[in-house]
């Protein structure tokens, strides 16, 4: 059985950043604040490139989701169930509130947390996992990184730096050979094999990449 829901932004992160700009001018080896403004700019890029890449908000920030799973067609015989309830975002931080047909349930007594995951388990009168039914849900929650991953910083981290060290660089440039006199190659996207995410940066994000279903 399938769903249908909607999640919103209850408080937003102080900042998407997934690297400090401290850490990326270490890297650089830039002591000074001249290209701070420039660098912050480059950060900023990377990291929305990174959370596009990987389908997911990386910074814990709280939200709400929104959840209808489908009903029978006799639904006033049988409303339907679900087995677990996925939640939009993971990992989670904490849980404010959740909501079933406008009840207030009970961590522990009416459902469990798989925090990692972000899976909400229903429980019946004996603590033991059963299906949820097929009323509006409502779940209120603080999820992402509280401290970004250190593979995920170190990725971000070498984006911006290959575009700092790339700057009035014709990016389609492959080669250039000036003893003939000059001698030129360029890079040519064919079949999308040539993105904006460096293999090493890839490798880095493939654990951490939300599949989306078509």
């Amino acid at each position: 059985m399938g769903l249908r829901s909607i999640t919103t932004v209850v408080t937003p992160a102080s900042s998407y950043a997934l690297a400090s700009l401290a850490d990326v001018k270490t890297e650089l080896g830039i002591a000074d604040t001249s290209k701070d403004t420039l660098l912050t700019r480059y950060l900023n890029y990377a990291s929305t490139t990174i959370a596009q890449f990987c389908n997911r908000a990386f910074v814990a920030e709280t939200v709400k989701d929104e959840i209808w799973p489908d009903r029978e067609w006799y639904s006033f015989q049988v409303v339907g169930q679900v087995k677990d309830l996925q939640l939009s975002r993971w990992p989670v931080v904490s849980i404010t509130e959740v909501l079933e047909n406008g009840e207030t349930l009970v961590s522990g007594t009416d459902y469990r947390a798989d925090n990692d995951n972000g899976i909400l388990i229903r429980l019946d009168t004996n603590g033991y996992p059963k299906p949820w039914l097929a009323w509006p849900l409502s779940v209120t929650y603080s999820a992402g990184f509280a401290i970004v991953p250190t593979d995920v910083q170190d990725a971000t981290i070498r984006l911006v730096k290959a575009r700092y060290l790339a700057q009035g660089r014709d990016p389609f440039l492959k080669s250039e050979n000036i003893p003939g006199v000059r001698d030129v190659a360029y890079w040519v996207a064919t079949g999308g094999d040539a993105g904006n995410m460096p293999p090493d940066v890839e490798d880095i994000l493939e654990n951490y990449r939300i599949p989306v279903v078509a």
